[in-house]
């Protein structure tokens, strides 16, 4: 199962070059190996000295091993870089994803959230790998969605699941709509819509 994960971590050197810079990256290339990460951006500032400081910064950035220009202009920079693999890697790669997963980083947007690509075996594990990271690295701002070429907010299968194992299905039900509605942040309305269409979708298969 591919998955779109969204989250906000302040520790990210990335993520302190936009806030602090006010630079734009643009991942062109990235591999994950040997516990490095092999990456070329490009960056982008309004600036001259603006990029300089950039890229000093990146230079004395105590986890890089190693960095190369490719290529500047007077407002752009294209560098290739090696650093030691982030610790959230480490622990999704380790514990919590699908042997055969990879990780990759989709992109960084304007307000330094960041932005991974990476396969799970079930939804269990979609909601231990964001528990964890919470809980290890004080993640924030944290958002779940698939992958399948664009990102869905909602995914309909995992509010089906959460459904389903707080009991919204039992006889009796455990929890009623509005409470349902309430511990998912939906509204009764689209959640009701959510879980008809799922529900549809899943008897449909069966039935077939």
């Amino acid at each position: 199962m591919q998955i779109l994960y969204s989250f906000r971590y302040e520790k990210c050197f990335a993520t302190k070059l936009i806030n602090d810079f006010n630079v734009r990256i643009k991942i062109i290339d990235q591999e994950i190996r040997d516990d490095y990460v092999y990456e070329t951006l490009s960056i982008y500032a309004e600036s001259a000295d603006l990029l300089d400081k950039t890229v000093k910064y990146i230079e004395n950035y105590p986890h890089a091993e190693d960095l190369k220009i490719l290529e500047k202009g007077y407002n752009f920079v294209t560098i290739y870089l090696v650093t030691k693999s982030c610790p959230l890697v480490d622990i999704m790669k380790k514990k919590l994803m699908a042997p055969s997963s990879n990780i990759k980083l989709e992109r960084i947007d304007y307000s330094g959230k960041i932005f991974w690509q990476f396969n799970v075996n079930n939804y269990n594990k979609i909601r231990h790998i964001d528990d964890t990271l919470r809980d290890i690295y004080d993640v924030k701002d944290s958002n779940i969605g698939t992958f399948n070429g664009r990102h869905i907010n909602i995914k309909s299968e995992y509010i089906l699941k959460e459904a389903f194992e707080r009991g919204y299905f039992d006889v009796p039900k455990k929890i009623g709509l509005k409470e349902l509605s309430s511990k998912l942040d939906i509204p009764p309305t689209t959640l009701n819509l959510l879980l008809r269409r799922e529900l549809r979708q899943v008897i449909q298969k069966t039935i077939k």
